[in-house]
């Protein structure tokens, strides 16, 4: 018998280049594809959390004849609390182990600097179980990547224990404050210091109540990060990411209305006669001939909208910059 000695042949490296760079470019080629099926799976999951959120406000209203959740504005022009914290009891919360007890102070409390932060309306419906603390992050937010815990029974004075902001936060760059929200709602207050007519169970279809973050206005950022939120949509030349949330990317955001339907909204001209949900007007209505857009630049700027008839003039808030990470 004849035998025979086969040698087996392996790969070249020209055959094993070939290879690899075959599967770098299909790699190429496939990641846009997986990255944007991804955010589109995220902003179905963002969808969901802001209708639930409107729900629950629904919910609340219901046993708080048909008003949205809203903690007391202190003065006529609504300031946004620095820090974005929600508001809190000036006291120490020694004594104050309860839900019930905490809601009970926001709205016995006289004088309480940081009444009337738009947070500490959205916590409301946390502390009262109609929503949880997870539902509050939009998966494709850079910043608010962790949720609050629901509440914290410790020592002091600041408002942050019933945020509990301080388990997960730290200042620093970007400035982290406000992680674990994702989310604004329709500023609640009107010139006068009541809650507005839009921010009640009969609003309406077309009135948003509720987004992805607000951006504050920020000329001076580099690129895609800056902000002019009042950029028209005709004539606009920087492209969609100049006056949206930071939450997609400047892409868009999602908007929830009145009815509880939410949209995927590639500007912020939304709201009724094509207001611009991101900015307000003190001197004339949306649609307006003399309307004037006042951009919001800070947490701590003046919010004083202007009508409390439709058309209402929403402003979202709070707000914070897509540059910096900061409220």
């Amino acid at each position: 018998m004849r035998s025979y000695n086969v040698k087996k042949r392996g790969f070249t490296l020209i055959e094993l280049l070939v290879v690899i760079s075959i599967i770098a470019l299909l790699i190429a080629i496939l990641l846009p594809s997986l990255a944007r099926a991804k955010e589109l799976a995220n902003r179905a999951v963002c969808s969901a959390n802001i209708r639930g959120i409107i729900q629950s406000c629904y919910i609340y209203a219901q046993s708080n004849g048909s008003q949205f959740p809203a903690t007391p504005l202190t003065t006529a022009a609504g300031g946004m609390t620095i820090g974005g914290a929600p508001g809190g009891p000036p006291a120490a919360p020694t004594g104050l182990a309860t839900a019930g007890a905490v809601t009970s102070s926001w709205y016995a409390t006289a004088g309480e600097p940081t009444l009337g932060d738009p947070l500490s309306c959205l916590w409301m419906l946390v502390l009262q179980g109609q929503d949880t603390p997870k539902s509050f992050i939009c998966p494709s937010d850079p910043i608010a990547t962790s949720p609050s815990a629901e509440y914290q029974t410790a020592t002091g004075a600041s408002a942050q224990y019933y945020y509990n902001f301080d388990s997960i936060l730290a200042a620093g760059t970007p400035n982290t404050n406000g992680q674990g929200e994702s989310y604004s709602i329709a500023f609640p207050w009107t010139q006068t210091g009541g809650v507005g007519g839009w921010w009640t169970d009969n609003s309406g279809s077309d009135v948003a109540e509720v987004s992805d973050m607000a951006p504050s206005n920020n000329a001076g950022a580099t690129g895609t990060l800056e902000r002019v939120t009042t950029t028209a949509v005709t004539g606009n030349t920087y492209g969609n990411y100049i006056y949206n949330s930071g939450n997609h990317n400047g892409d868009g955001q999602n908007v929830g209305f009145g009815d509880d339907h939410v949209g995927w909204e590639v500007n912020p001209y939304v709201g009724q006669s094509g207001d611009n949900i991101f900015t307000f007007d003190t001197t004339a209505g949306p649609g307006a001939s003399t309307a004037v857009q006042n951009a919001v630049t800070s947490a701590s700027a003046a919010i004083d909208v202007f009508s409390n008839t439709p058309p209402y003039d929403i402003c979202m808030t709070p707000i914070r910059d897509v540059s910096s990470g900061t409220w």
